[in-house]
């Protein structure tokens, strides 16, 4: 029997660290029962917590939309950093969640008074091999719903993503594509989209679509070096004759797509990828 590894993590909850098998949460908190909150999963690297404060500034900005009741001054370097060395995490890569959900609050509808529940985890990051990054994903379009209608918010309430990347993986893909309700491309399960057509980069302007903090730096990085990644909608024909399409997220950086369904797409642009990944993870703090 493989050991319990509960007995050895930590969590920060609602101002405390403590071992994972001692966290508590209401059987009646409205994360638990509807999905009612928020997260940010973010890449921490040797100690640092890549782009903080544009997971916070966006975490904030959700909050406030969603009626969710303020959340507690914190500060949150200072913790996150107790809990990477509570857990012996200073070294190598790590994925770091912050969870905010409205709380036991039992009035219907999006109630904005009461005490939110906020919670930190963290835990070692394995990131994709050297092979998957130069040889890219393959795409599976998730034609078993569009995206729900708050895709544009990183909710609790995420199992149409895990459903649409089962559906990915059981049909041999290593992502789904998610459309949106107009039948445009919003983004995938995990992860935003970048695509090059006729030597222009352009991202998805889907109402459905998150605003993903590693594609706007990645637009940034562009500007500041002389280029422009344009806004616009984009239809399954722009994406099926785009010369280049990437999968873009916290953890994972610039993933490279190679098909789609089961047409090849003429450019990985795995050199540029492993430029832009190597300038992210570098230059975040």
């Amino acid at each position: 029997m493989s050991p319990d590894l509960s007995s050895s993590l930590f969590v920060w909850l609602n101002g405390d660290i403590l071992p994972l098998h001692e966290a508590r949460i209401s059987p009646l908190d409205r994360g638990f029962l509807y999905g009612d909150g928020l997260f940010e999963t973010m890449r921490g690297q040797d100690g640092r917590i890549l782009y903080l404060t544009e997971h916070l500034e966006r975490l904030h900005r959700s909050v406030k939309e969603l009626r969710i009741p303020p959340v507690p001054s914190i500060d949150w370097r200072d913790c996150l950093g107790d809990l990477l060395r509570r857990n012996d995490l200073e070294l190598g890569a790590v994925a770091v969640k912050i969870i905010v959900t409205r709380g036991t609050d039992p009035t219907l509808g999006l109630p904005e008074y009461g005490e939110a529940t906020v919670c930190m985890t963290a835990r070692r990051y394995h990131p994709p091999s050297t092979e998957a990054y130069w040889n890219g994903w393959k795409l599976h379009v998730f034609n078993g719903g569009f995206a729900p209608p708050l895709g544009k918010y990183k909710t609790l309430n995420y199992l149409y993503y895990l459903a649409a990347r089962q559906v990915a993986l059981d049909s041999g893909g290593d992502e789904a594509l998610i459309l949106d309700t107009m039948g445009n491309v919003a983004d995938t399960a995990a992860g935003s989209l970048m695509v090059k057509i006729n030597g222009q980069w352009l991202r998805p302007a889907s109402p459905q679509r998150l605003q993903g903090i590693t594609v706007e730096l990645v637009a940034e990085l562009f500007k500041k070096e002389g280029g422009k990644v344009h806004k616009q909608p984009l239809t399954m024909d722009d994406l099926l004759s785009a010369e280049t399409v990437w999968v873009l997220n916290s953890l994972m950086g610039v993933m490279p797509v190679n098909s789609i369904e089961d047409l090849s797409l003429p450019a990985l642009n795995s050199e540029e990828a492993v430029r832009v990944r190597e300038v992210l993870f570098e230059n975040g703090s």
